[in-house]
């Protein structure tokens, strides 16, 4: 592992931008990689993909991140487009391309990306299990329904629509609460703006994030910028039925009616009567909990490691396949 320091984004402090210097190519040459993965399309990939394509080493890149989405929240939709094809041209210098979902390989595809793999992400189903559920600490709540937001408090991840559903919510359960676990730019306005039975809790990771999950009844996540959304896989592999947008990544583990409840986009109220539907029917909530469990505990890190272990096999082997454009 080298470390590089990193400069806060202008509007987006918490996100660093990384800076290279000589170091590190020089580390690299000394460990000699077979392959270079890149895991941005920025500065780090960049210098990645330049040190690469200099000594003739396969590179693979992985797209991880809707950059050209986010523009759109922070008053920049009209580079959305330049930014795709930013995106694309640095994907097609890359002999393999992992895309997550397939929202996004259908994208990629489009601006002729080559040589795309779906790769998937996994849970630990150990970490996140319905056995870490702690009763006395959700007592310690009082009663009522909890239900429960994990993220970045961001403007691209919408969390001020979870905050408006629970008003909805309350109506029918004037006891409901909502428990906020994330960093970000928005967390000082959201503590100023938060409702009754909104609790902000800060960053919560290990077991505390373990217990966090399993002691709630219901995720809710507003995001449509996901490109995964391995919150949703924590929730389920802790019982948690899940209503969210179906967009995105959250397509890919959200199953309407088995794990959970879709909700229209940007919309508090179409949340809150999707988490309405699952509090008000107990056998539905406990077969959506035991459901969301089971689907989670097909979605192992081995599973989807094992993919990209057999694309670096055929990268190493010279597969002829594999043709950078």
């Amino acid at each position: 592992m080298h470390r590089c320091w990193g400069l806060p984004v202008p509007f987006y402090p918490q996100m660093r931008l990384g800076l290279a210097h000589r170091r590190l190519g020089k580390e690299l040459s000394a460990f000699a990689p077979h392959i270079v993965h890149l895991v941005t399309e920025y500065s780090m990939g960049w210098t990645g993909l330049c040190w690469a394509r200099r000594r003739g080493v396969p590179v693979a890149a992985s797209f991880h991140t809707d950059i050209p989405g986010y523009l759109s929240f922070y008053g920049f939709p009209f580079l959305s487009s330049l930014a795709w094809q930013y995106i694309a041209w640095f994907h097609r210098q890359c002999l393999v391309n992992f895309y997550p979902c397939e929202v996004y390989g259908d994208i990629l595809k489009s601006l002729g990306v080559p040589n795309l793999v779906r790769w998937g992400r996994g849970v630990d189903t150990e970490a996140f299990h319905p056995r870490h559920r702690d009763e006395a600490w959700r007592r310690s709540w009082g009663p009522g329904p909890l239900l429960l937001y994990v993220g970045r408090l961001a403007l691209e991840k919408e969390p001020q629509v979870a905050m408006a559903a629970l008003k909805f919510i309350r109506e029918e359960f004037p006891q409901a609460k909502l428990l906020m676990a994330g960093e970000g730019p928005l967390q000082g306005k959201l503590e100023r703006e938060a409702q009754e039975g909104v609790v902000l809790l800060g960053l919560a990771k290990g077991r505390d994030l373990s217990r966090l999950y399993a002691s709630c009844d219901l995720f809710l996540f507003p995001s449509v910028t996901e490109t995964y959304g391995n919150v949703i896989l924590e929730a389920m592999a802790s019982g948690l039925p899940v209503v969210a947008p179906l967009a995105g990544g959250v397509k890919e583990n959200l199953i309407p009616g088995y794990n959970g409840c879709p909700c229209e986009p940007h919309s508090p109220r179409d949340m809150a009567r999707a988490a309405l539907q699952i509090l008000k029917n107990t056998q539905l909530k406990e077969a959506l909990s035991r459901q969301a469990r089971s689907h989670a505990e097909e979605r192992t890190w081995e599973k989807a490691l094992g993919i990209v272990l057999d694309t670096y096999i055929k990268i190493t082997s010279g597969s002829a396949a594999l043709k950078a454009s």
